[in-house]
């Protein structure tokens, strides 16, 4: 018994320049425009191999995940207090994988959590709505501190210890050595921590500031009356940050 070997052809570049497809392509010329034809094939299914892997984060190559994570509105953040360290590619691949269920979240107060908890903020970061506090501390331009006021459709997030970020004092730092006023936060962190929250909350909602809070006692809104919990404790030991909107910047109301 004879066994027929099929030659292995892996492309259709190859396979074309071997088989004559009509009698007028014989010859070298005829044989170099299959060639050419057969390349176009394998462009085309490589590009419908590629499409179809970029479906499915674990598999996007590396140099299309940035466009994967522009169209699920999944940017791969910086990890706050590291000096800029991306977060590991495997753990932004689950996020992509799981993006459906991070935007039913959006604009939930664990959807807030989740978020920071991305940059590092392992310690789950609370919710205040302006209603439960109703005359924060001032911070921010006259326009911020009268919105905050005035406006109730809004919130606060508070950050508390142990966090990948600490208060400055004066003294604490040089000058243009990347600190920001009252925290160890750079401006790139503070503008990543602005840029999630105002993607990701509600649309007829605002977050007007940020609070770092490094006191063991009671910031005002964070207790019940009756709880037995001490009025204030705050001073230099919480630090407010305007996130507001994007427009605020933009027209110089921060």
């Amino acid at each position: 018994m004879s066994f027929t070997q099929t030659p292995q052809i892996d492309s259709y570049a190859a396979l074309c320049s071997q088989v004559l497809q009509k009698p007028p392509n014989a010859g070298p010329w005829g044989a170099a425009w299959q060639t050419t034809m057969g390349g176009n094939y394998d462009v085309q299914l490589d590009r419908e191999y590629f499409a179809r892997a970029c479906r499915y984060p674990e598999q996007t190559p590396t140099d299309a995940l940035y466009y994967l994570a522009n169209e699920r509105g999944l940017e791969r953040v910086l990890l706050v207090g590291t000096g800029g360290t991306l977060e590991d590619e495997t753990t932004h691949r689950l996020r992509l994988k799981h993006a459906w269920t991070t935007w039913l979240r959006s604009g939930s107060a664990q959807g807030h959590t989740d978020e920071m908890s991305w940059c590092g903020f392992l310690t789950p970061v609370q919710t205040v709505r302006r209603h439960e506090w109703s005359t924060p501390l001032p911070v921010g331009s006259a326009y911020v501190q009268t919105f905050a006021r005035q406006v109730w459709s809004q919130f606060d997030l508070y950050f508390r210890k142990p966090m990948p970020v600490d208060p400055l004092h004066w003294g604490d730092f040089t000058w243009g050595d990347g600190s920001t006023w009252g925290t160890t936060l750079t401006l790139p962190e503070i503008q990543l921590l602005r840029r999630l929250v105002r993607e990701h909350k509600s649309a007829h909602d605002t977050c007007t500031y940020f609070w770092f809070i490094w006191t063991t006692g009671a910031v005002w809104g964070t207790y019940k009356w009756g709880d037995g919990t001490y009025w204030g404790a705050t001073g230099d030991d919480t630090v407010g940050i305007v996130c507001g909107k994007k427009q605020w910047t933009t027209f110089g109301y921060m």
